[in-house]
């Protein structure tokens, strides 16, 4: 998907500003089954996960921390993706979407939040911002599947 500077503009005002301002489930959940960390390190944005995992699957979602506003509406729209989906799924799809990301031309399809995130992969260098969260929930699953 080509877009022009001013496309993409108008979808960082329409999709990530309000995703930012009214992020899924933004808050701190202890007692969680799975929590770590996506931190860029580079920038400093840091958000702590928090996962209920029941049966394989996420069965509830939250997360808090600091970031850009692409890093907050992505992580948004990853836990807004993921909930009640299995952990098997969750990975396909996190490998799915990141491969979006670092190739040139788009694979696969997906929601319209998604496919915003994809398109703003150019805006400004911010690829790090959009998948921090999901190559830390990939690195968890993948981590996990070694652990059997």
């Amino acid at each position: 998907m080509d877009v022009t500077k001013e496309e993409i503009q108008a979808l960082y005002k329409a999709h990530i500003l309000p995703e930012n301002k009214h992020p899924y489930h933004f808050e701190a959940k202890e007692g969680t089954s799975v929590s770590f960390d996506a931190y860029n390190p580079m920038c400093g944005d840091k958000f702590h996960l928090y996962l209920n995992v029941v049966n394989d699957v996420f069965d509830t979602v939250h997360f808090d921390g600091i970031g850009c506003a692409i890093s907050k509406a992505s992580t948004s729209m990853l836990l807004k993706k993921i909930e009640g989906m299995s952990k098997i799924d969750a990975k396909a799809i996190c490998e799915k979407f990141i491969n979006n990301l670092t190739n040139d031309h788009q694979v696969d399809e997906f929601n319209d939040e998604l496919n915003t995130l994809i398109a703003l992969k150019h805006f400004d260098g911010r690829i790090d911002c959009i998948k921090l969260a999901w190559e830390a929930l990939l690195n968890y699953l993948l981590v996990k599947d070694l652990e059997g």
